[in-house]
């Protein structure tokens, strides 16, 4: 008999002192500290009220997050401190979170793993529905909801090491091509609300005037 599919999303979150750096020409730093934090706050939110995930992990060096993700039942996931780095890498990766929180959804036998950020000011539980409606079609697959300047902004793997993250300046057409490569189904889940991000000043003032 097989076993229910089982899905984690995982969600990286930078410290909070460092998040929202690019809208530094339009909001001083304690608002962008109290804007990831509402970000943040509000993404775990929306995902808690999604039905049928097996399981949150939160992953980050800051523990005012790890403390949002503790206060909805979500796991938090320490990120390794500079000293814990290996040599040459960033201070923050997104990659390497993702890969982290990956290994360990792993050993809880996932079958699939959903990466959510933390600055989709319009993700609605409906957007989530839908890429887990993709994943449940084609089961071993790639999802993904590209971002409108050729990123990628929601990624589901299944399995959760079916390809390695590729996060950066073009990332759809990377993570197609290594889906592609692995010869993995891929499914594109188009939306308006995982297409936009809230990370530059242009997107900032034109996301903020939507009613």
């Amino acid at each position: 008999m097989s076993h229910p599919l089982t899905l984690w999303v995982t969600i990286p979150a930078k410290p909070l002192i460092d998040g929202k750096s690019r809208l530094a020409p339009v909001l001083p730093a304690a608002q962008r500290i109290a804007l990831a934090h509402h970000l943040a706050q509000r993404t775990l939110a929306v995902v808690s009220s999604v039905a049928g995930i097996a399981g949150v992990v939160v992953v980050s060096r800051d523990p005012k997050i790890l403390r949002l993700a503790e206060e909805v039942g979500a796991l938090p996931l320490v990120e390794p401190a500079d000293g814990e780095m290996e040599s040459g890498e960033k201070e923050w990766s997104l990659n390497r979170a993702i890969g982290q929180a990956a290994a360990f959804v792993r050993q809880k036998k996932a079958d699939a793993l959903l990466f959510l950020p933390t600055d989709l000011p319009l993700l609605q539980a409906r957007d989530i529905d839908s890429i887990v409606r993709a994943w449940k079609r084609r089961r071993n697959c790639v999802v993904i909801a590209p971002s409108h300047d050729g990123g990628t902004n929601v990624l589901l793997l299944a399995p959760p090491d079916a390809i390695a993250p590729a996060f950066g300046l073009d990332s759809f057409a990377r993570h197609t091509q290594l889906a592609r490569q692995k010869g993995l189904h891929i499914e594109v889940v188009e939306s308006h609300a995982l297409a936009w991000d809230m990370d530059t000043p242009h997107e900032y003032h034109l996301l903020t005037v939507l009613p």
